[in-house]
Parts: structure tokens; sequence; C-alpha cells
């Protein structure tokens, strides 16, 4: 349907000079010969660009202006004055007028534009489209799964996102734990459009993407100058998410001396450009993520432990998907749908050998890889249900179950990787120390060489408890 273009001019021979040219040009025109029917016009019929004369007869110009904006904010407005002072067309373009035209109106300058308006409107449209679904993604009910974990998780993220709203501030910093595929950057989103920021920016990067030469610009930005081939300043990312949050994905793999830089930020609420001068402050939450264990990263000395400090103020622990149970069937059925409706196909359902394949299999990559594995089997199935072999998953030799575990040091041994699983071993050695500390946390990490927080989060992992109710657990 052409765009429609709201004529509101007092002077008719005018008026229908312009909805003919514009008519011959792929527009519908419609005309008001006062602001009070223009208005009118307006709330009928909602017109893509309004043209309106600064002075008619009743209400003025400015007036209509400020009464379209209100009655239809996806209402381009050009005014037309034939008064060109400065004041008036300042004026009108606080009020929300797209542009301005003097008159006489010139009409090739009349379509040019209205031609732009056209598109400033959709491009609004679009990024008010991209907003909403952008917000949509971040709702707390695409995290699926109903395993406890999962529910604790999403408790976690209600609460910690009302953080930081008194007073406008950004609020402490978040780090997101687990492994890779696992969903932290759908948990960063969440956070940032629960919160009362949601109306700002959510910014991502991946550290690991961007060499390390180039990431401390992308991050910080550069005034013009401060390269060779900088002949204009660019803000960084910081800036660019003031009033919302910045995402650093994958930080535990980021060069030492941007660690430092990164570290100046949090504690200063500043950042200053490379080859800048001044500080700018910032209003910008920050949440970073990692799948790396930072507290080996320290002792290896890759990892700064003052910027892990001021990181870890609120950590959110995800689980990995072979910890999570029957979610692993909720997430396969929702793949399922969703890639039968992005591909045109049929919903396809899933064989009981196929599910019990799904619950069996380690899944390495988590919820990433789960969703390519079911992509796959839609665009490949030649019928319903889907049965083990259109999983493509590694097949496991009959003789062999596909997990076995040791009796003595608690090893699981992958069948169907071949890979040993370090779990069990880690658990023996959790629950050797506590025993051996008589259930006393602090001196289990001790022996460990744990910081309480990891032994902590490694105890609610296996679901460690005291061994009776009389046994004293201590902090």
């Amino acid at each position: 349907m052409p765009p429609l273009v709201l004529i509101v001019e007092d002077e008719e021979i005018l008026a229908e000079a312009i909805a003919l040219y514009l008519e011959r040009h792929a527009y519908t025109t419609v005309v008001a010969a006062s602001g009070e029917e223009g208005l009118r016009r307006v709330e009928e019929q909602s017109p893509e660009v309004a043209l309106i004369d600064l002075k008619l007869p009743g209400i003025d110009g400015l007036e209509v202006l400020r009464r379209v904006r209100e009655l239809s904010p996806g209402t381009e407005v050009v005014m037309m004055t034939a008064h060109r002072g400065v004041p008036t067309v300042v004026e009108a373009m606080k009020q929300g007028a797209f542009d301005y035209l003097s008159k006489p109106v010139d009409l090739d300058e009349l379509r040019v534009v209205v031609d732009k308006a056209l598109a400033h409107l959709r491009m609004r449209r679009e990024l008010s489209h991209l907003k909403a679904r952008s917000a949509a993604d971040g709702a707390l009910a695409h995290i699926i799964g109903a395993s406890a974990p999962m529910c604790t998780l999403r408790q976690q993220i209600a609460r910690l996102a009302r953080l930081g709203a008194v007073g406008g501030e950004s609020g402490p910093t978040v780090l997101i734990r687990g492994e890779t595929g696992t969903g932290k950057e759908l948990v960063a989103r969440a956070l940032h459009y629960q919160s009362p920021r949601a109306a700002g920016p959510f910014i991502d990067i991946n550290c690991t993407a961007i060499p390390a030469t180039l990431l401390e610009a992308e991050v910080f930005g550069y005034e013009r100058g401060a390269y060779t081939d900088a002949k204009t300043a660019k803000p960084g990312l910081f800036e660019a998410a003031e009033g919302g949050t910045l995402f650093l994905d994958e930080i535990g793999h980021m060069d030492l001396a941007l660690q430092a830089k990164i570290l100046k930020v949090i504690e200063e609420k500043s950042v200053r450009r490379i080859g800048g001068l001044r500080a700018k402050t910032i209003n910008t939450r920050i949440v970073a993520a990692t799948n790396r264990d930072l507290e080996a990263a320290i002792a290896e000395g890759t990892f700064r432990a003052d910027l892990y400090y001021r990181l870890n103020v609120l950590t959110l622990h995800i689980p990995p998907l072979r910890e999570r149970g029957a979610d692993i069937l909720l997430l396969a059925r929702h793949f399922l749908e969703h890639f039968a409706r992005q591909y045109g196909s049929s919903p396809a359902l899933l064989s009981a050998e196929a599910e019990a394949r799904l619950l069996s299999y380690t899944w390495p990559g988590n919820v990433r890889e789960l969703a390519h594995v079911i992509e796959r089997a839609v665009l490949m199935q030649e019928g319903t249900p889907l049965l083990v072999k259109d999983l493509g998953l590694p097949s496991v030799r009959a003789e062999e179950p596909p997990v076995v575990v040791a009796s003595s040091g608690g090893v699981h041994v992958d069948f169907s990787t071949g890979r040993i699983v370090l779990d069990g071993v880690e658990r023996q050695l959790i629950i050797t120390a506590l025993c051996t500390a008589r259930w006393n946390r602090a001196k289990a990490a001790q022996l460990l060489g744990l910081s309480r927080d990891t032994l902590r989060y490694r105890i609610e992992k296996y679901h460690l408890q005291a061994p009776d109710a009389s046994t004293t657990v201590l902090p």
C-alpha cells in the first residue's frame, strides 16, 4: 500500500498542487484545510508523513505538531513556513518535527524531504522491532528448565536484576560462570532486560573473537590521531553502553594488560579513550562471563586476582546440561518446535530410544550442542518419530555401557567419546577433605587449596550434605 501523506494547508491551490505532485510519485494523500481537521485525519488514518503549515486558522501549526506527536508518535512531521525566523524553526524541531520547508515550496525539494522522512520512519520501526525482539529474547521464560538448579538460577537472575535501581546507579558487577554452550549470554540478556536498565542498550563483546591489539580500541574507543589510521574519534563500548549493560564474554581469556585497564574502569566508574586527555564518567553495568577456571588461571599468573575479586561481587553458576536431568528432553522438544517452524517442516516427535540416548549422552557442548543436534535431525528427518540414528550422536559399543564408574577412584569413563570425566575424582576429593575437616568448610577449603566460595559452589554442584543431622556443618 502506498504511504499516506497528510497535507495540512489552508491555501487550497498550494495544497492541491502538493497532493497532485506526490500522487504522481506513488504517494497517497489527504488534505486538511485547518489544524482541527488535520488532527481528526490523524486520529482516523495515522499517516506516515504530515506536512503542516505553520500559520493556520484556529490552532497554529506548532500546536498541531505537538498534538500529532501525542496522537500518532509514528508519524513524521515536516513543517512548512513562509517565516524563516530561527526561533520558529528551532521551536518546531524541539517539538519533534523531522524537517521544515520554506515557502514558496519547491516541489522537487519537497519530494526529497518526504522521501527522507519516510526512510527515517522505516528505520525507527525497524529499531523498535529489534529492540522489542531483544527484550523478548531476554525474558526469563527463554531460560528453559524445570530442574532445581535452573529454578534457582531464574530466582537469582530476578533478584540480581533489580540491584542498582536506586538513584540510577549501575549496580554491582556480575560474573556468570559455566561451561561452553550453557547459555551465558542468554543469562546476561535476562539480567539486563529484567532490570530497570532495560530501556538502555545491551552491548556484548566476545573477548576471544577480537585480537588483543584491537580489543582495547573497541572497548575504550580512541581520539582522532591516536593511531595512524584514526582519522576520526570513535567512542568505545563502555560509552556506547551508557545507561545500559556491557557484557564481556569469555573475559577469562583477556590479555593481562587490558585486564588492568578494565579493573580501573570498574573501580573509578570512568573511562578514557586511547589518545584522550580526559576521563569520562560512565553509568554502565558490567556483566562478565567465562568458562575458564579463574582460580586456576590466577595460580598460573594468566588472570589478575584483583580483577577477579572485583568481578566476583555477585556470581551466577550455570549448571552443565548433563546435570539437568529431564531438562534435556524439555530443551529437545523446544528445539524441535523451533526448527520445524524455521524450516517449514512438520513437527517431529522423539522415539523412546532417541529420548533415552539424549539422556545418556554427556553433552560436552551443552545446550548449544543439543540445539545443533536437533537442527540437523529436523533438516535430515525422513519420518517421525525421530530415531537414534537420526540424532547423529557418537555410537556406543554394545558390549560396553555408555558410562562406567570405577569403584576405587570415582573416575567416570565415557566410552562414547573416549574421554575421562574428572567429576567423579573431584567429588571424591571434596568428600574426603570435608570428612577430614569434620565438615568445617573453611578447613576443607584450606586442605584443597580452594577459596571458600569455590568450595561452596562445588558442594552445591555435587549436592553434598553432612552424613547425618547431628554432624555440624560449619560455614
